[in-house]
């Protein structure tokens, strides 16, 4: 893997979800780890956006939702205050302790992980939601939805791939069945305090 020359940042307490298109259910997937540990154990989540042009452009064509525009710096890190229906709202509202969305430009992406992660309360579940963030970090988990919209694969997620830990297809009791089993025992060996 190309790290540019630099190590991986460890992230020991990150479950990392990804997906091979839009709208394949990262999200969802993180609400249910949420509703499973937040009784458990204290839970942050990210929503990491990935900037790649310093310009105007939407990656994704048209328009676009205007997320990309107006970063001032090389990133931001913004805590999640609202209530409504984006993402980082669900997440709160479902019982993240914090939901954070960032926003980084590529080249600058592990300096605004290691950044959001000085916010993290030791011993947190943090949740991430990116594929690109596998390219400076190791998580504790590198979960990779495959997409049952999109036959193509984007960019971001044929880069990581290979690194998933668990690839699950885009369905909620696929979901259900992997946060009730894998997903526990794994979180039972890396967080033992809570558990005991």
């Amino acid at each position: 893997m190309s790290t540019e020359n630099k190590t991986l940042l460890q992230a020991r307490h990150m479950i990392l979800i990804g997906a091979t298109g839009r709208n394949s259910g990262k999200t969802t997937l993180a609400l249910q780890i949420i509703h499973a540990f937040k009784d458990v154990l204290p839970v942050v989540a990210f929503k990491l956006i990935t900037i790649r042009d310093h310009g105007d452009i939407c990656p994704r064509g048209g328009k676009g939702c205007g997320i990309c525009q107006g970063l001032k710096d090389s990133f931001d890190i913004t805590p999640e205050t609202g209530t409504g229906t984006k993402d980082t709202m669900l997440l709160k509202k479902a019982g993240a302790n914090q939901v954070y969305l960032i926003r980084a430009y590529k080249e600058n992406l592990r300096e605004a992980l290691e950044e959001a992660l000085k916010l993290v309360p030791k011993n947190a579940l943090v949740l991430c939601e990116s594929n690109s963030v596998r390219l400076v970090a190791e998580p504790a988990l590198f979960v990779m939805i495959q997409s049952s919209t999109s036959s193509s694969i984007k960019p971001t997620a044929e880069a990581v791939m290979e690194y998933a830990d668990v690839i699950l297809p885009q369905d909620e009791v696929c979901f259900e069945n992997f946060v009730q089993g894998e997903l526990y025992q794994k979180l039972k060996s890396n967080f033992s305090e809570p558990y005991q």
